[in-house]
């Protein structure tokens, strides 16, 4: 899956404004970049029951979390070039 059909899965009806905030804001491109790293590696991470790798799933799961949370505001943000 490349990179825009991720985010279009994951923010559906967003990908031209997210490819445009991505291009414009260079913290905003990395908070993009990380949310794919860390969801693809939660995602293929083994779900086995050690409480070791469970702490670690659980930290994935809340670092997924926090970053769509970010996308998500800056997406409904007004933009700010056009102000």
């Amino acid at each position: 899956m490349t990179e825009d059909a991720f985010f279009d899965a994951q923010f559906p009806g967003t990908a031209h404004r997210l490819r445009e905030l991505r291009a414009r804001d260079k913290e905003f491109d990395q908070i993009c970049a990380d949310y794919h790293e860390v969801f693809s590696e939660l995602a293929l991470a083994p779900q086995t029951a050690g409480s070791t790798q469970t702490r670690y799933l659980a930290d994935l799961a809340e670092s997924v979390s926090d970053l769509r949370n970010s996308i998500e505001k800056r997406l409904q943000a007004p933009d700010r070039n056009n102000e």
